[in-house]
């Protein structure tokens, strides 16, 4: 798998889902670190929905959360940030499964 992200910029976003998006489910920064440690992770990149061609997409399982995660970072300044996470949908789940 690739390099891992700076996850500093995930805390407060990803993990208060719930307050922006009622009924969805807050993802801690660990469970997204575990779906990107994931042995079997699907990657896009670019991100199928990237407008700008700097985002990747990459869903893995979190054994913490029970499910799997999707994770959005993007390409900045010569470095990788993790700029959101949440539980992956279906299309992310199916191309999870696709390999």
């Amino acid at each position: 798998m690739m390099e891992a992200p700076d996850w500093s910029r995930l805390t407060g976003h990803a993990d208060n889902r719930s307050q922006r998006y009622p009924g969805d489910t807050d993802i801690p920064v660990p469970w997204a670190v575990e779906a990107w440690e994931d042995e079997n992770a699907a990657l896009i990149d670019p991100d199928y929905n990237s407008k700008s061609g700097k985002s990747l997409r990459l869903i893995g399982w979190s054994d913490s959360a029970g499910f799997l995660i999707t994770v959005i970072a993007v390409h900045a300044e010569d470095s990788l940030f993790a700029a959101s996470a949440w539980k992956s949908n279906k299309k992310d789940q199916r191309l999870y499964e696709e390999g």
